[in-house]
């Protein structure tokens, strides 16, 4: 059974090792795969956006165990969404938001049993204690009723999708600027149509491209992104640096 492992915890630190020898000494069959412990801490919705542009190119079957959580030891739920081919468990925070928009068919559970936690609950390391240990006994095959209770007022942004301003006029976000500085919005082809403008902190981009070399070099234009989503990018440049964006910012959209 695959583990898949999503966090802001970086590899400096002993935090993901720490959720690998929990799932192991649990279940030492597990195979887990890191996707990522490098997104910007605190950066839930950025971890959303990741995680729902990688799960579908897993096996059947694979948990997620995806941890971005600065409400961590307060009243947030943690929760277990149990699709037709996967598992995700994470943080009720708005970070499974991208995989609620993705599936048509799932079941939301509370993880309140503590059976299947660490025997001594951090208020800081929930990670450690419960979402890594409730994944390692998902993966042997306990039912996720045995969790806790199914529950449906789960968190979910409201703000995935970009949002009609007037004929013609859409208002999309940030959700992710990747390694290389290209800045990915939540706009979607299917949003769009005929030829558009983007404008963000005051600059108009109306170049749509296929593929960066078309572009000048240094130049910033649009790419239809490997992810399915519009991305704001530069030729051989960070177009996150030469905009001076961050992730949550508003971008227009004007269709001709």
């Amino acid at each position: 059974m695959i583990i898949a492992l999503l966090t802001d915890f970086g590899t400096q630190d002993y935090f993901v090792g720490a959720l690998k020898g929990v799932i192991l000494s649990i279940n030492e069959a597990a195979k887990i795969i890191d996707i990522t412990h490098e997104i910007e801490p605190q950066n839930i919705k950025s971890a959303s956006f990741i995680l729902a542009s990688v799960y579908q190119t897993f096996p059947p079957q694979t948990i997620f165990v995806s941890v971005v959580d600065p409400g961590v030891g307060s009243a947030r739920r943690a929760i277990l969404v149990e699709t037709d081919k996967y598992s995700f468990i994470a943080p009720d925070n708005g970070l499974l938001s991208f995989i609620f928009q993705t599936q048509q068919k799932f079941r939301v559970f509370e993880l309140t049993n503590s059976q299947y936690f660490l025997p001594n609950v951090s208020q800081t390391f929930h990670g450690r204690d419960i979402f890594a240990p409730v994944a390692a006994w998902c993966s042997k095959g306990i039912d996720s009723q045995e969790f806790g209770k199914e529950v449906t007022d789960f968190v979910i942004f409201d703000d995935t999708r970009p949002k009609i301003i007037e004929e013609n006029l859409l208002e999309a976000e940030i959700v992710h600027i990747d390694h290389f500085g290209n800045i990915v919005t939540n706009l979607k082809k299917e949003d769009v149509k005929g030829d558009f403008a983007l404008e963000i902190n005051g600059i108009e981009i109306a170049k749509n491209l296929s593929f960066y070399a078309e572009a000048e070099i240094g130049e910033v234009f649009t790419i239809w992104g490997s992810a399915g989503y519009l991305e704001i990018v530069a030729n051989q440049n960070s177009a996150s640096e030469l905009l001076k964006t961050k992730t949550g910012e508003k971008i227009r959209l004007k269709m001709a």
